[in-house]
């Protein structure tokens, strides 16, 4: 949001971004365009949380009907395979 001044002229498309591959950047972002977003993202992880203190559509009654993908309890199943 610009409220009373000029924007910089800097387009907000998935084709501009500032940086590249090695050794171009050690950064792996960049700070234009639409990738910029990953430079506020992180990981959370909810492991054992309860119910009640998860956001709400992390929650198993999901009540904004986001997709979600819940692994049944036990051991992890490894890449490729099959859960039945």
């Amino acid at each position: 949001m610009l409220f009373g001044g000029w924007p910089t002229g800097v387009s907000v498309t998935p084709a501009m971004q500032h940086g590249g591959p090695y050794p171009a950047t050690t950064s792996d972002g960049t700070s234009v365009g639409t990738a910029a977003i990953t430079r506020f993202l992180r990981g959370v992880a909810y492991q054992g949380a309860p119910q009640e203190l998860l956001p709400a559509p992390l929650q198993d009654a999901n009540p904004w009907g986001l997709p979600q993908s819940i692994s049944r309890a036990g051991n992890s199943t490894s890449w490729g395979a099959s859960v039945r």
